[in-house]
């Protein structure tokens, strides 16, 4: 019997891209059946004040409107075509933000400037087999309310001091927690080691939470000249 999992995402979160990247591997090894399920942060941080986001990098506002827009198109093909489209379509679109080449200049910025680009999503829909005129519906605002109850759920599930990842165990009922937040996709047994450690504390009775503030940033092509380096963004 396989385990069950919904996996809340944003295409454009860093430590969300590298989490998933996990889960898809430990679905390689294990039974595990994913539900991918958008979780735009510009919607789940929308009462949230940009200004000290904006010491930053002033596309922090900018970047997480990418992330919208990639999950607008995501609700589009997942209305024309079924949930089974959603997983690859996050793989496709993560992959322009995440295999981007790393850019000159040091420091984050430089970084969330190429997150905050707007691209040509056709090519990446294309590849998943779905129609590249989905690309359109990345300015249809209309499909922002179907998104907020993606929230809604994500929050009822998790609670309201959360980002993402968000990984939802049994669904619906199941335990749900925001994290791991890890900085490089771990193979192999560790992959499965890492697994049965996270569900192993989902699971047990009334665990809540382990946190620390510093993390180590996320490793892809992207953010190589950033990676490891500590930060509090998320």
């Amino acid at each position: 019997m396989s385990d069950e999992l919904e996996f809340f995402f944003d295409p454009i979160c860093p430590f969300c891209w590298v989490t998933s990247r996990w889960v898809v591997e430990v679905g390689r090894q294990r039974e595990l059946a994913v539900t991918w399920r958008p979780l735009p942060l510009a919607l789940l941080n929308e009462e949230i004040s940009y200004d000290e986001r904006r010491k930053v990098s002033e596309a922090y506002p900018d970047s997480h409107l990418r992330g919208l827009e990639m999950l607008r198109v995501i609700h589009a093909a997942r209305e024309k075509h079924g949930p089974e489209v959603v997983g690859d379509l996050y793989t496709a679109l993560g992959e322009l933000v995440w295999d981007s080449p790393a850019p000159e200049g040091e420091g984050f910025d430089p970084v969330m400037q190429v997150m905050a680009q707007r691209r040509d999503l056709r090519p990446a829909l294309q590849r998943c087999g779905v129609s590249p005129d989905l690309a359109e519906a990345a300015d249809d605002t209309s499909r922002d309310a179907d998104l907020r109850t993606e929230v809604t759920d994500a929050r009822r599930r998790c609670g309201d001091d959360v980002g993402t990842p968000i990984l939802s165990f049994a669904p619906p009922d199941g335990p749900a927690l925001f994290g791991p937040v890890i900085d490089s996709v771990p193979f192999g047994e560790d992959a499965a080691r890492l697994w049965d450690a996270v569900h192993t504390l989902a699971t047990w009775p009334g665990f809540a939470e382990l946190k620390r503030g510093l993390r180590s940033f996320p490793d892809t092509p992207l953010t190589a000249r950033i990676a490891h380096g500590e930060t509090t963004v998320r």
